[in-house]
């Protein structure tokens, strides 16, 4: 599956799915693990992020996808994340 092959809409449900059971689910063995990772990728694959300009990743707001910019813009996001 090629994600240019959709150039209308964005494959979310594919995306999660690629993303929570096959690239992690060799690695994440118990059933619950994976149902719950399934449900925590859905705060970040879903049309929100696309649709509200405002969507932010956590309560916070510190973490949300950063406008398009230069690759210096993304660095400077980054670099402004805090340290844990």
């Amino acid at each position: 599956m090629f994600i240019d092959e959709y150039p209308d809409a964005v494959p979310l449900d594919a995306i999660n799915y690629l993303t929570g059971e096959c690239n992690y689910g060799g690695r994440v063995t118990d059933d619950k693990d994976r149902r719950l990772m399934s449900v925590v990728l859905l705060n970040f694959y879903n049309e929100q992020i696309f649709n509200n300009d405002d969507y932010k990743f956590s309560p916070s707001g510190k973490y949300y996808a950063p406008k398009h910019c230069e690759f210096e813009g993304y660095i400077e996001y980054i670099n402004s994340l805090p340290n844990f």
